[in-house]
């Protein structure tokens, strides 16, 4: 073991948070591998250079770093995203949804300002994530009626679902980790409803300026399938197969095609589980390959005239003309919750699996061709997949998976939906009027959904979000290390240097808005650990109540709206509404700064600052 001095620890410390905020930052690699490295370093970092008190004690042994494992702030994330996955799972709001739709079946566009409306309720009492899930394919099955562009409403439901996150406790997971830092290091508590009044004003600010300017600050974009084709004489997407008979079995692409089927745009040619994208040169045809194509009906019907390949088929009685219209492309989503992130397309047998095709890949802005079945799966990526009407509707019943449309014909079973909602709700009231504690009734909701058959134990642990826990670990044990080590104090005092004179609203703006602008570069969780020690620091060098900076605090990491690395919301939009960067910057960044200004008149006025 070797000593350092006090000063070198905070100095130490600041290093490692800033390069921990990079490395999150770096797009390469996963969440979960971010987060081990970054806990795996400060655990030897502290073991080799002990940070020792007056009797010798490591306050930042292996222990207390991985603390964070036991907080119960991330025992009750962890138990309502649970929560949240059983509403998810048995579609229990789709009736009340498909009623709001039935009362106005003229008028779809406020139907799409209500449901943005009960977005931003509903978001105050579940976990921003499976909102967002809920409704998306909800929201794109009124878009596509209306004939609009997807790209004017997701990062609306994105960023009405955080706004809604402000208004109570449980809204979002960074409240209760901000309250359970109050709570260590000043011994105080947020109630549930502590913040409402100005989360409330806020957030309805917020959805004026969502309904009003999306239509002026994003930008329409066409879907996958449009971009992959890039031809409006190919009017649908199809498979054709070579059969033992097709005379394109041994052929050798000539500048990327392929003898008779000059005037069909390729996409893909799928062998076994390995899918190959063009340019096709040097590729040898074999039995058995399955040939996505883009083309005309007539184009085809010319194909299978001339035996030159078959449709593909799982049921060799049906009829051509009958299979045709048998086949569907859809958008998928890969779920936060996915069994197939960090798997590829290939790994997991997509094809057997779900018997369907993947015929694109759609990561942020970005639309992938090359290597795509070999790319480990992201959560937010979109597929682009082609399959049977069946095979594509029984993707509805998997959480691997969320299709970007919505079936309100299809009735989910009310018994099991019923029996979700009302645990849900007896958790937030056992929570709200301090029945019992957060935890408690969480974990106990948690207990219930499985022994009422709402989620199976399978589900609920994979509806544990392993990027999530782990950034929090990582979080509690950097936010840890900043507050032991005096680098919380050390960097409060500068702030209070740089303000020397000003007051305590004056320091408190400054401070809002300096988180506000980190957390759209750094998760807003991480954002919230790290600065929760500052901000109790500050207020308690200005002898001002803790519980004003925290709450501060939450609503300023709530703003993540100009960047989408800010709040995984943003990220599962950001595929299905083709968004690109900068389509977050036009329309978040002023969203950003009416947060600011609606909290400087507000904020004053509910609280003696």
């Amino acid at each position: 073991m070797f000593f350092l001095q006090g000063d070198i620890f905070i100095y130490v410390s600041l290093l490692i948070v800033i390069s921990s905020m990079i490395f999150y930052a770096i797009d390469k690699f996963s969440m979960v591998f971010k987060s081990i490295v970054i806990l795996t370093f400060l655990l030897i970092f502290f073991s080799i250079f002990p940070f020792l008190d007056s009797d010798g004690t490591n306050l930042l042994s292996a222990q207390s770093i991985l603390s964070g494992f036991s907080n119960t702030s991330l025992i009750t994330v962890m138990s309502l995203l649970i929560l949240g996955q059983g509403v998810v799972q048995t579609r229990a709001l789709d009736g009340l949804i498909y009623n709001v739709i039935k009362f106005f079946p003229e008028k779809s566009k406020i139907v799409l300002i209500l449901i943005l409306f009960f977005v931003l309720i509903l978001s105050a009492f579940i976990n921003n994530t499976p909102v967002v899930i809920i409704f998306i394919p909800i929201i794109q099955g009124i878009v596509k009626n209306l004939n609009l562009s997807m790209g004017k409403f997701l990062m609306p439901l994105s960023f009405v679902a955080i706004l809604g996150g402000m208004i109570t406790l449980i809204g979002s997971s960074t409240n209760l980790l901000v309250s359970d830092s109050l709570n260590k290091y000043s011994n105080l508590d947020i109630g549930f409803f502590d913040f409402a009044i100005p989360g409330s004003i806020i957030a309805i600010c917020g959805l004026i300026y969502v309904v009003i300017f999306s239509k002026y600050f994003l930008t329409d974009r066409s879907p996958m399938s449009n971009q992959l084709v890039k031809d409006s004489k190919n009017d649908f997407i199809t498979q054709i197969v070579l059969n033992e008979k097709s005379k394109l079995i041994g052929q050798t692409s000539k500048d990327g095609k392929f003898e008779g089927l000059e005037n069909i745009k390729i996409l893909m040619i799928q062998r076994g589980e390995h899918a190959e994208h063009g340019p096709f040169d040097g590729l040898i045809l074999e039995k058995g390959d399955i040939i996505v194509i883009s083309s005309s009906r007539e184009q085809l019907t010319k194909i299978l005239s001339q035996n030159i390949a078959s449709l593909e088929s799982f049921d060799e009685d049906k009829e051509s003309e009958e299979e045709i219209k048998n086949q569907v492309i859809i958008e998928a989503m890969v779920t936060p919750s996915s069994s197939l992130i960090g798997n590829s397309i290939e790994n997991v047998s997509f094809r057997y699996r779900y018997n369907c095709l993947v015929i694109g890949l759609q990561r942020k802005s970005r639309i992938i061709t090359s290597n795509m079945g070999e790319l480990p799966l992201e959560p937010g990526d979109t597929l682009l997949i082609q399959g049977e009407k069946n095979s594509i509707k029984a993707l509805r019943t998997q959480s691997d998976l969320l299709p970007m449309e919505w079936a309100s014909s299809e009735i989910a079973n009310k018994d099991i939906a019923r029996k979700s909602v009302y645990t849900f709700l007896s958790v937030v009231l056992l929570g709200a009027l301090e029945i019992l504690p957060l935890v408690v009734a969480s974990l106990m909701g948690v207990m219930f959904m499985m022994i009422l058959k709402v989620l199976t134990i399978r589900q609920a642990i994979r509806s544990v979000d392993n990027n999530l826990l782990l950034l929090i670990v990582t979080s509690l044990a950097l936010g840890n290390m900043i507050q032991v080590t005096g680098t919380a104090t050390f960097l409060s005092e500068l702030l209070l240097n740089i303000l020397d004179g000003s007051s305590t609203l004056i320091i408190l703006i400054c401070f809002y808005i300096f988180v506000s602008i980190t957390t759209n570069f750094i998760s807003n969780n991480a954002c919230a650990v790290l600065f929760a020690p500052i901000a109790i620091d500050i207020a308690q060098t200005l002898n001002v109540d803790p519980k004003i900076f925290a709450i501060a605090l939450i609503f300023s990491v709530n703003t993540s709206f100009a960047t989408p690395l800010a709040y995984q919301t943003n990220l599962l939009v950001m595929g299905p509404g083709h968004y690109k960067f900068i389509d977050y910057v036009k329309f978040g960044l002023p969203l950003t700064i009416l947060c600011w200004i609606v909290f400087f008149f507000t904020f004053p006025m509910l609280y003696d600052i």
